[in-house]
């Protein structure tokens, strides 16, 4: 039996808080059990400070040809995001969220 795989540790400053963790330590190339992890809903932070949300998901969901998709939203408008990115590498998302939360980046949204 596999070991299942762990929460993908991320670096957050203060400010953020998770409303949704589904984002394990899993590469979508070698993953076990692909439709269990890479689902459209992976992870959602929020400042309730700036009215931001940043949220990650899978496209299409459970798909292995698909892609993360990170968006940083503003005032829930989901139709204009202030910024996109998307990228099957893991790492890339990892250092994309933490940069994105940090106060150096997003300030120029708010």
């Amino acid at each position: 039996m596999n070991k299942p795989y762990e929460l993908q540790p991320l670096r957050l400053l203060g400010g953020w808080a998770v409303e949704c963790n589904n984002f394990y330590e899993c590469e979508p190339d070698s993953c076990n059990d692909f439709g269990k992890y890479f689902v459209e809903d992976l992870l959602q932070l929020t400042n309730s400070n700036y009215n931001l949300i940043l949220d990650l998901g899978w496209y299409p969901d459970s798909d292995q040809n698909g892609t993360f998709k990170l968006l940083l939203i503003k005032d829930y408008n989901w139709e204009k995001p202030l910024e996109s990115f998307e990228s099957r590498n893991t790492k890339a998302i990892v250092d994309k969220i933490e940069y994105w939360t940090n106060f150096g980046f997003y300030q120029k949204y708010i």
